[in-house]
Formats: structure tokens, sequence, C-alpha cells
């Protein structure tokens, strides 16, 4: 089992950073361009859209606002993606970690590390 972790500071509390990763408005703005939706319970359903690459389906797997929000993609197993809030003074440290047999790690952090980029920019909008 593979695991990446990136993490960056977010200018905004954690609640509005929630906000920012679990509203699919906001989530397709940082990383599923193509659009989102996000049923926002444990067990919820996910589609997550790219032109370029298609619709992705996850399961939520669990829904702690202003602390944890984590969801699988499907088919089953697939990789889990951990997203953590940590108050950092005036802003949020969030930390994605995805673990599973991940096709190219270097790849998906890559990917992450230019999504809390884009996150990062959107909270200070």
């Amino acid at each position: 089992m593979e695991r990446i972790s990136e993490q960056t500071l977010v200018p905004a509390d954690a609640d509005s950073t929630w906000r920012l990763i679990t509203d699919p408005q906001y989530f397709q703005q940082w990383y599923a361009f193509g659009g989102a939706e996000i049923e926002l319970v444990a067990g919820g359903a996910m589609v997550l859209r790219w032109d370029e690459h298609g619709s992705f389906r996850a399961t939520v797997v669990a829904v702690e606002p202003g602390r944890r929000f984590a969801f699988r993609w499907l088919p089953e197993p697939g990789d889990l993606v951990e997203i953590t809030f940590s108050p950092e003074g005036t802003g949020t440290l969030v930390r994605i970690s995805e673990s599973g047999a991940l096709e190219d790690a270097a790849t998906s952090a890559m990917a992450w590390r230019n999504s809390l980029s884009l996150l990062a920019k959107l909270a200070q909008a």
C-alpha cells in the first residue's frame, strides 16, 4: 500500500475552509474542474468530473465538519482520500493524504499539490 500526503496553509478559518472543500460549487474550482456532486453524509455518493479525464465515482467515508472529510474512489476497494483541517493562527492547515494501490504516486502528489495551491488562492478571493 502506498501513501502520499500534501499540505498547505489556507488563509481562512476552519468553517470557511470546510465549505470550500465540501461544497460542490467550490470543489470544482480547486479540484474537479468539470463539476462535482457530493452527497455530504457518510456513505454518500460523489461524482467528480474533468473535461480531459471524464467522470469518476467515489463514496463519502467521513464527514466531521471543520475537522475531516474523506472519500474512497470506486470501484471498491479504491484509494482512500482523507482531508484534515487544523487551526493555525488565523488560517487552517489542510492536509490531503491518499492511500491505496496508487497507479502513479508522483503524479497524484503533484495533482494534490496543485489543487491545494488553487484552494489557498480561492480562500483569498
